[in-house]
């Protein structure tokens, strides 16, 4: 699972979790479902090819806001 979704809650508590997924369209699938659960106002889905627990380790392939949804960069 080289795929990771990070978000703060509470505004003081930094959440980053492993995402099924083999590869970015089913990570993304997987990671809408937790951050409307979660109820974030922003998120960031992360690809890390090495396990990795450091919050904002790894490559950037697509962001969430509460107000433009979610957006894939396009070098990802």
């Amino acid at each position: 699972m080289p795929f990771y979704l990070e978000y703060t809650a509470n505004q003081n508590a930094e959440i980053r979790s492993a995402v099924d997924g083999s590869d970015l369209h089913e990570a993304l699938v997987r990671a809408v479902g937790a951050v409307r659960e979660a109820g974030c106002r922003t998120a960031l889905l992360r690809f890390s090819p090495e396990p990795s627990r450091a919050f904002g380790g790894g490559d950037v392939v697509a962001g969430y806001t509460e107000t433009d949804g979610w957006e894939i960069p396009e070098q990802a």
